[in-house]
């Protein structure tokens, strides 16, 4: 059966998740390379198109970063073909060093940059708004505000790429890409173009017998800039601006600017208050480069404008430099005026709050009702911290590193981690890495530790997916500089953290076809390290000893701690009808030493405070035996048929 997504079905109305709306548009429009690096909240644009790429004919590929994704783009559009690459926003800084040289390259073929922010950092490090990162390479950036918008956009900016030649940047934010609203299809257009080099660079400034240099590149420049200048128009003829001015005068004198997901917000709020059509609103489907025409035109008409947009005030700060020459008596309120919390994303009642402010309306009341239901509820929820799943063999590998610092070491030893479901490993109750940085940012801040003179062992912990994007030129660098460093892979055979999307060393490509697997152990190998070993972080006693000898090992050393995610092996698991093996507690055995959960702390095992025993939470535990080595007083084993924990 055809998915929903590359059905042919003009006219029709489905209910899609934002990405999905993207990869419908990508379809739509005829995208014949699609590439990126999984990374909440984008993964599911490259994971839907990668599930519907045999039925429409389009290449799709999990790439092993996001610049390699970028470069593979830019190769397709340069022989071209539609070309895209997806990203979240942090993932984009891995783009700039291609995206600075492709804006010279000019391309017959769109060339689509998707980046997905993450404001409040649901599932990310940080906030990052990058509308600047477009501002700073000069490229456009179009901005959907709702799913059908997220869907048509797509082809919005594949046409702009291709009327301008520039790579244009699809900016989403997280309840664009993760929420789902109602989509119309347009017809499924499927070309498969001849591929044809034509690149303008090469063409213009190489055979035309310019030489790249002081002299051509001014001129590259110069070219970039009247690109740029065609943008507002082209995206006025594409229906990017919608604006609305109240026929009898608008209420207050005031009008509002928005964009992205905040023009739902908006929207709500005037309905709500019965504002509709009584509020001049212009929605910027378009703001970089920032449409100076279009908003003077409409702020001209107002006393006071409200700007409401997610991230950082890019458009207010534009429209208070832009009224500082041309609309001087302008009164400009938002993030900056703190009508707008700057921090975090916004919502309704945020909007709704700033609204009633500038209008002189009273504050929305909140339902006793509500009052009371949040009281009882409040009482009801424990609050938790983030944990690793349990039987997560993370927990077990970090378990036994630190028990091998305890007898390698004397307890001392600096860890530093980077981005992944390991991440959680500093966290209480385990504790064990000081301090998290960025993709692969690990190992070489590792070095960087290394190389101060420290006495203490220096560990850096990453993931496998992790290692591949950007752990390997750090590893070589400690061959290299013979930084005195100890790695710890922690290889679940998955890219686990962003939905299970397969990396270099899974066996098989983003479309399920099998390929040849990329070897770690090999990697580290090749890269000059002359300690690797693996393990089973299940194995507690053999992953002890790795670290301890690592540790030991004068010179840089790998652990790898192999084992398939804990979800995954249950998901296979249920599909093969296997039984998952409990474990429960003797109590004859357990002496309530309380090591199980304020040292381990495996969620499957509860403490029972009356009885002073552990206890397992069946429904959680997922059979790994790793407590039964925990237990100083072996009280965990294997449930028998029957027996209660």
């Amino acid at each position: 059966m055809v998915h929903l997504v590359a059905r042919e079905d003009p006219g029709g109305r489905h209910l899609l998740l934002g990405n999905e709306a993207v990869a419908r548009g990508a379809v739509e429009s005829n995208v014949e390379i699609a590439a990126a690096y999984p990374g909440t909240p984008s993964s599911e644009i490259v994971e839907t198109l990668a599930e519907v790429a045999d039925d429409v004919g389009m290449h799709v590929q999990w790439s092993t970063n996001e610049m390699v994704a970028f470069e593979v783009a830019i190769g397709g559009a340069l022989c071209g073909k539609r070309s895209l690459a997806s990203m979240k926003h942090i993932g984009a800084n891995w783009i700039m060093d291609p995206l600075m040289h492709a804006v010279y390259h000019g391309f017959d073929a769109g060339l689509l940059i998707i980046s997905a922010d993450d404001p409040s950092g649901h599932s990310s490090a940080n906030e990052q708004d990058n509308r600047y990162m477009a501002q700073l390479a000069e490229i456009p950036a179009l901005e959907p505000s709702d799913f059908q918008e997220a869907k048509d956009y797509v082809g919005h900016a594949l046409s702009l790429s291709e009327e301008v030649k520039l790579p244009v940047m699809l900016r989403l934010v997280t309840r664009i890409c993760h929420s789902r609203g109602d989509c119309t299809f347009g017809p499924v257009r499927r070309e498969k173009r001849p591929p044809r080099f034509s690149d303008d660079y090469y063409r213009d400034f190489v055979l035309g017998g310019n030489i790249v240099g002081p002299k051509a590149i001014p001129k590259l420049h110069r070219i970039q800039h009247e690109k740029l200048a065609r943008v507002e128009e082209a995206a006025a003829r594409a229906g990017l601006f919608q604006s609305e001015v109240p026929e009898d005068g608008p209420s207050g004198g005031l009008g509002i600017i928005a964009s992205s997901a905040p023009v739902g917000y908006v929207l709500d709020s005037l309905d709500s208050r019965g504002l509709m059509g009584k509020v001049g609103l212009l929605k910027l489907g378009l703001s970089v480069p920032f449409p100076e025409k279009t908003v003077s035109s409409f702020a001209s008409s107002f006393e006071k404008v409200l700007v409401v947009e997610e991230g950082e005030p890019y458009i207010e700060r534009n429209l208070a430099a832009l009224a500082k020459c041309d609309l001087p008596g302008l009164k400009i309120f938002g993030k900056l005026t703190s009508h707008l919390p700057r921090e975090g994303e916004l919502n309704f009642s945020s909007v709704d709050g700033a609204l009633a402010s500038l209008l002189g309306l009273g504050a929305r009341e909140v339902p006793p009702e509500k009052l009371k239901l949040m009281e009882v509820s409040s009482k009801l929820v424990t609050p938790r911290i983030m944990s690793m799943c349990a039987g997560c063999p993370h927990r077990a590998a970090f378990y036994a590193a630190k028990k091998a610092t305890r007898t390698a070491a004397n307890a001392r030893y600096v860890a530093i981690g980077d981005i992944g479901c390991y991440t959680l490993g500093m966290y209480p109750p385990l504790r064990f890495m000081q301090d998290v940085f960025c993709m692969g940012g690990s190992i070489g801040v590792a070095n960087g530790v290394a190389k101060s003179g420290i006495t203490d062992p220096v560990i850096a912990t990453i993931g496998d997916s992790t290692f591949y994007h950007a752990g390997i030129p750090a590893l070589i660098n400690a061959t290299f500089n013979q930084a005195n460093i100890k790695v710890m892979v922690l290889d679940n055979e998955v890219t686990a953290m962003t939905g299970y999307q397969p990396h270099p060393g899974c066996g098989e490509t983003a479309t399920k076809k099998p390929t040849k697997r990329v070897v770690i152990e090999e990697i580290c190998r090749a890269c000059g390290i002359e300690f690797v070993r693996i393990v089973d972080p299940y194995d507690f006693s053999s992953s002890v000893r790795a670290m301890e000898d690592a540790i030991r090992f004068e010179g840089p050393a790998v652990v790898i701690f192999r084992r398939l995610c804990t979800q995954e092996h249950l998901r296979r698991a249920r599909r093969q009808g296997l039984r998952i093996e409990k474990y429960r507690v003797d109590l004859q055995k357990c002496i309530g030493c309380r090591t199980c959960v304020a040292a381990f702390g495996c969620p499957a095992i509860g403490f029972d405070r009356e009885r002073k025993k552990a206890y397992v939470i069946a429904l959680d535990c997922v059979g790994c035996g790793v407590c039964a080595s925990v237990c100083p007083q072996g009280a965990f084993s294997p449930e028998r048929a029957g027996e209660g924990t």
